[in-house]
């Protein structure tokens, strides 16, 4: 029936839209390099504020260690007004539950300043 229905024939195509804001993303990679290079350099400013080792990708993990650490710092950032995901078991093994810290271009440097204090002072100290 999916290879003869008529409504199932295209089922696997991607919207036009969602087509068109990957033309404009490629564009803009072409276009702004230094804006692309933006996330990767505020998520290296973020680790140098924790002595963390030196960022590879925006994407930027602390490990907290048990699942209700993770949960708990979670959710201190998010009163503090920033959304940072605990990735815990079954995701990672046990004991080694985690903070993902994700940046882009828009974050402001100092509110990532502030996010390493809160996480200095708050997260990391307990």
């Amino acid at each position: 029936m999916r290879t003869r229905a008529r409504t199932f024939i295209y089922s696997t195509g991607l919207p036009p839209p969602v087509i068109a804001a990957a033309c404009a993303a490629l564009d803009l990679i072409v276009r702004e390099p230094d804006y692309i290079a933006e996330p990767l350099r505020k998520a290296r400013l973020f680790a140098r504020a924790l002595n963390l080792p030196e960022a590879q990708s925006a994407i930027v993990p602390v490990i907290v260690g048990e699942t209700e650490a993770a949960l708990a710092a979670s959710d201190v950032l998010r009163d503090e007004g920033f959304l940072v995901v605990a990735i815990r078991p079954p995701t990672v093994p046990a004991g080694t539950a985690r903070l993902r810290f994700a940046f882009t271009a828009q974050h402001p440097d100092h509110e990532i300043e502030r996010l390493a204090e809160i996480v200095r002072m708050r997260v990391l100290r307990h």
